[in-house]
């Protein structure tokens, strides 16, 4: 598991401009600042289990309803806590006991982040059968799974949400003409076909290539490398061949 930050605007660093222009304007809401936390689960064996979504604030606006498949939560500030890893225990046992594998041990791998490491949540795992493997500061670009190669897929999906929703209006202006933030509905909607969208392959494979479920044997330490790789090269290229070739792309 892991949590990762994602903000309201996710214009990027890149836009798409005709050539010769001087100026190049990035229409957004103005939320480039204003973030929530996501938290995404998955197993060795590819598997995605509904993401995460924790926001600022006390609970969900009047109106708004979250799409099936994906979990909302508030905190204060966004993010994950002591208090709300409990729930994700809970969480992740309800999953466990909806496979019939409730008795059965299962290791969570996760980084050193302070709320992962309060003794009351290291009991709680355990009550529930669940072994820790915490990676420690400074490791976790090479031992997470999900940094390693999941995320950037993930929030490459995601930016192409928000600029599809841009295209087609947003939420509409505010009196004053401004444009206004994306509904917590919409977001949770963007969350859920991006996370549906990374493949169990490359979930699978971004296991093996931190050494978490390859075989004893050493037989699959050269193999899983050169794999994960050309599924990140194929999938940058694919990304690359929407850019038409009468447009220019403008770095920020």
């Amino acid at each position: 598991m892991d949590e990762t930050p994602v903000w309201f605007d996710m214009a990027g660093n890149m836009t798409v401009n005709n050539k010769g222009d001087k100026t190049v304007h990035i229409r957004t809401t103005g939320n480039d600042k204003n973030h929530f936390t996501v938290v995404l689960t998955c197993s060795a064996d590819g598997t995605k289990y509904p993401p995460i979504c924790i926001f600022k604030g006390k609970q969900l606006p009047r109106g708004e309803v979250i799409p099936k498949g994906v979990i909302c939560w508030f905190q204060d500030n966004g993010w994950m806590t002591s208090d709300l890893m409990k729930n994700y225990i809970d969480f992740l046992f309800r999953i466990r006991m909806s496979e019939n594998l409730s008795k059965e041990s299962a290791m969570i791998v996760y980084d050193s982040f302070r709320g992962h490491l309060e003794e009351s949540v290291k009991i709680k795992f355990k009550q529930h059968n669940f072994h820790l493997a915490i990676i420690s500061a400074g490791l976790t670009s090479v031992c997470q799974p999900l940094d390693v190669s999941i995320n950037k897929p993930f929030k490459d999906n995601l930016r192409k949400e928000w600029h599809e929703w841009m295209s087609r209006g947003g939420s509409g202006v505010t009196a004053a003409g401004n444009l206004k933030r994306a509904r917590i509905s919409d977001v949770c909607g963007w969350v859920k076909r991006s996370w549906d969208a990374v493949s169990d392959q490359i979930i699978f494979n971004s296991f093996k290539k931190c050494s978490i479920s390859n075989l004893l044997d050493g037989s699959e330490d050269d193999m899983v490398y050169e794999e994960i790789d050309k599924l990140i090269a194929e999938y940058e290229k694919e990304n690359l061949e929407e850019f038409d070739d009468d447009v220019e792309i403008v770095s920020n």
